[in-house]
């Protein structure tokens, strides 16, 4: 089974066209090519298709192999921690008992708060993932999604290595800075919720230098609202909280106050 047969079979059952199927995600010669094998899908494209047609992602998955399943499953979790889905984070705590410690820790991540675990689950966790400080995509993904498992000092030496070593970091790579974009979002949460202005200020010139690209846009524009939020600039915050509102990306401003 691959996933353009998947895909058929799920369009079959739905009695759909491959038009209906596909619409506003992909062309539908492209959606016609994968179905028959012949391109390959992202799965950013793949999951916008199963959501619009509200095909579960677990019953979509569940005819392939535990490690595809995992990888699609770690692939879902990023996402989440990329728009600061905690409602759909929570729902999964729920639903995969075997991603539970892992999620109360990526939950805690993202609202700022110690991740309410034994230490024994914890070092599970860090063990599970290797050693951070060798910065490729899943070094940054990990670092970003389990910051709650570090203490303040643990986190500044992390933080300090990112930037010593940010030329050796592929930031061409669309998915890597997409990573390090969130590591730095965590950080920036963190600081400001502990009143370190010279880290919140620090974090946000560094994302500003950060390239330009789309995949960032919004996550830029936050630091701006940070920015606002320290000089007290009323103004430009309710313009930004519009903006991000309008764009999905209002959940980065949710533990504000």
């Amino acid at each position: 089974m691959t996933i353009g047969e998947q895909l058929r079979e799920i369009r079959d059952s739905l009695n759909l066209t491959q038009t209906q199927m596909c619409a506003g995600v992909v062309t539908e010669s492209f959606y016609s090519r994968v179905e028959n094998g012949k391109s390959e899908i992202n799965i950013d494209d793949l999951l916008a298709i199963l959501k619009q047609n509200h095909v579960s992602v677990r019953d979509f998955f569940s005819v392939f192999d535990q490690s595809m399943q995992r990888k699609i499953q770690y692939r879902c979790i990023r996402l989440a921690i990329n728009n600061r889905n905690v409602a759909w984070l929570k729902k999964e705590q729920k639903d995969e008992p075997i991603f539970k410690a892992e999620l109360t820790a990526v939950i805690a991540t993202l609202t700022n708060k110690k991740a309410d675990l034994s230490d024994d689950a914890q070092r599970k966790i860090k063990s599970n993932f290797g050693r951070l400080g060798k910065w490729d995509e899943t070094a940054l993904w990990n670092f970003a999604s389990f910051m709650s498992l570090y203490d303040t000092s643990e986190i500044k030496i992390l933080i300090t290595d990112i930037y010593e070593n940010k030329n050796s970091i592929s930031l061409n790579d669309s998915l890597t800075l997409v990573a390090l974009v969130n590591v730095m979002m965590s950080y920036l949460g963190r600081s400001y919720q502990e009143n370190d202005l010279g880290s919140v200020l620090q974090t946000i010139q560094f994302i500003k230098e950060l390239p330009t690209n789309p995949v960032i846009m919004f996550h830029k524009l936050v630091t701006i609202y940070y920015q606002a939020l320290i000089n007290h600039d009323q103004k430009r915050l309710d313009l930004i909280t519009k903006v991000l509102q309008k764009n999905g990306y209002d959940n980065y401003l949710a533990w504000l106050p």
